[in-house]
């Protein structure tokens, strides 16, 4: 059966696999497959190293050393050096031999492992009981854990480096102050690295998320006092609080931002692209409305509705709801001035004011605004020849469709994707209503919740159902 080993090139993102026969492969045969593989020469002009996948700093540098099948290691190219005289490239995985470290510590270990192996080839008396067998385990691992101290005393110990620098004075020293732009995510602090935050040996410290404001322009952004952002938790008349995410946020529910310069802003709304889809809205609802009456316009001429028209108006114009007449003027015997005896209700009782409530066509006096006679017979009739026209021209009027519109959006909660908080039907079908005329049993806490649906209550004449 195959086996694989997964590898992958320090600047790659997809990982490669090599098959293999047997339960493991030796660092030189994976290195020679991996040289083969990716069409890499004879190694003259490289040195190829293997890493462990856990611990990327740890190499394998004995090409004798054998890998368990379906491990995952990494690999990296470095240039060829020139060591103790000698070229240490990976020509010798090409066309050479595994090397052999002769080393003292692997001498001891050869060693230690013999007087182990020795101990465990010795044969086990069948004689022997259970217990003895453990203790005599238990021992072996003792033995073995003392041979590998011994190992690891020998071995050079390496320090970490400090992760501050600081100086005498227990400042930051000058070669370690962070660029221009840096900010420290854990206190907002531009003077000092993260792993420099004085806050780091504060265990009752509570960090505060601040969002960056990548991407928003800075006309849509408001500056905000520092002082009071940075001592919102200190003073708590600042109504600044810190929501579920760890935000900042104030009492009108701004989230507190910070810029590259470090200053405390929020967004606002963009008002003015706002306004200007609000203004292209009107013209192109207004522009809708001006088709719809011109083509109504053309049908009330070609038909010869002349009392459909406004007798105020400059230019040729379809009466608006609602129609009124003057007392004193209500048939076409009776026009004089005017050419129609109907009048829009808003734009006549402006036009009485205006001349001492005088009839615009006879020019009586004393047409008072409560004397005024509504047409509602006109009204019916255009509204009747408008719908017909509708259907024969295949238009449709703007303000109708737009008031539908907004109805329906209304009765949708204005947005029709905003999550439909309306109780589920059972599973019966049913919904979750009470009987007519029964009141909503009160919720007493402690006690089951009440059923759906309740019997009726019965009339006090009636005995209760035994």
């Amino acid at each position: 059966m195959s086996s694989t080993i997964f590898y992958k090139f320090l600047h790659q993102k997809v990982q490669s696999t090599i098959h293999f026969d047997g339960t493991g492969i030796s660092v030189f045969d994976l290195k020679f497959e991996i040289i083969q593989q990716n069409h890499l020469g004879d190694g003259s002009d490289f040195n190829l190293l293997l890493y462990h996948s856990d611990q990327p700093d740890v190499e394998y540098d004995n090409d004798q050393d054998v890998i368990p099948r379906s491990s995952f290691v990494l690999a990296r190219r470095s240039p060829s050096l020139s060591k103790h005289g000698k070229f240490n490239n990976a020509s010798r995985y090409v066309s050479g031999k595994p090397r052999i470290q002769r080393k003292q510590l692997q001498m001891q270990s050869q060693n230690g492992s013999q007087q182990t192996g020795q101990q465990s080839d010795k044969p086990v008396d069948e004689n022997v009981s259970e217990e003895d067998r453990i203790k005599q385990m238990f021992e072996n691992q003792t033995n073995a854990w003392a041979q590998t101290q011994d190992e690891l005393s020998t071995h050079k110990v390496v320090y970490n480096k400090p992760t501050t620098t600081t100086q005498a004075g227990g400042t930051v020293a000058p070669e370690d102050m962070p660029p221009p732009g840096y900010m420290c995510y854990r206190c907002g602090g531009k003077d000092h690295w993260i792993r420099n935050c004085p806050t780091n040996t504060d265990p009752n410290y509570e960090g505060k998320k601040i969002k960056r404001t990548t991407g928003i322009p800075r006309s849509h952004l408001k500056t905000i006092s520092k002082e009071a952002a940075e001592n919102s938790s200190s003073n708590p008349d600042s109504k600044i609080t810190t929501n579920e995410n760890g935000d900042l946020v104030d009492a009108q529910g701004n989230i507190y931002m910070i810029t590259d310069s470090g200053e405390y802003v929020i967004a606002v709304a963009d008002s003015k692209t706002w306004m200007n889809y609000q203004q292209k809205q009107t013209n192109a609802v207004n522009h809708a409305k001006h088709e719809y009456e011109l083509k109504l316009l053309e049908c009330v001429e070609k038909d010869g509705k002349s009392e459909f028209l406004d007798p105020l108006s400059s230019t040729k114009k379809l009466l608006r709801a609602p129609v009124v007449m003057t007392p004193c003027c209500q048939t076409k015997e009776s026009l004089k001035k005017m050419s129609n005896f109907s009048y829009n209700q808003q734009d006549l009782e402006q036009l009485l004011i205006d001349n001492d409530f005088r009839c615009p066509n006879c020019d009586k006096d004393e047409v008072y605004l409560d004397t005024l006679i509504k047409n509602e017979e006109l009204m019916k009739e255009m509204e009747e020849y408008m719908k017909e026209k509708e259907k024969e021209l295949g238009i449709e009027n703007p303000e109708t469709a737009s008031g539908e519109k907004r109805g329906l959006e209304g009765a949708e909660g204005g947005d029709a994707k905003r999550q439909n908080t309306a109780l589920p039907l059972r599973p019966d079908g049913m919904p979750h209503t009470l009987p007519n005329g029964m009141p909503m049993p009160p919720f007493i806490p402690g006690m089951p919740p009440m059923p759906m649906f309740m019997p009726p209550i019965p009339p006090p004449f009636m005995p209760p159902n035994k």
